[in-house]
């Protein structure tokens, strides 16, 4: 696949979970890809388990609805840090939540391709609707 850019890796990885198909976003990640999760209170570690991050998300919730707003790319050589801020709307384990904060993500380009090499939330509200922390993909 021809290079898209930065952000429209990261909108393939948003649309792939979105839809159901979080598996088919493993060649979007770095095989050495890491993702902190929301708070840095944890780690993914590895292309397999950041990919297994987003197919648990999907497979565990029901989104109502997801905004993505503010985005900014910056690009230097062959590295990108994309950010955005969001708000999301929905259900996991019978319970509603609504979350809102912003996406951080650090791709390389390999081969012609974006690639994520590191990720994380930085939520507005750690409590959150739900008092949950934000229990967004990863």
């Amino acid at each position: 696949m021809a290079d898209d850019g930065p952000w429209e890796a990261v909108q393939r990885i948003n649309r792939a979970w979105r839809t159901g198909d979080a598996g088919g976003i493993a060649e979007l990640f770095h095989a050495d890809a890491v993702i902190v999760h929301p708070g840095f209170e944890g780690r993914s570690e590895g292309r397999d388990a950041c990919v297994q991050s987003y197919v648990d998300f999907a497979g565990q919730a029901d989104v109502r609805s997801l905004a993505e707003y503010g985005t900014a790319v910056d690009v230097v050589g062959d590295t990108a840090v994309v950010t955005y801020g969001f708000t999301i709307d929905y259900d996991l384990e019978g319970q509603p939540y609504q979350d809102r904060g912003t996406d951080l993500y650090v791709l390389k380009l390999v081969d012609g391709r974006w690639q994520a090499v590191w990720r994380t939330l930085v939520m507005a509200d750690q409590e959150g609707a739900g008092g949950h922390g934000g229990r967004g993909p990863a």
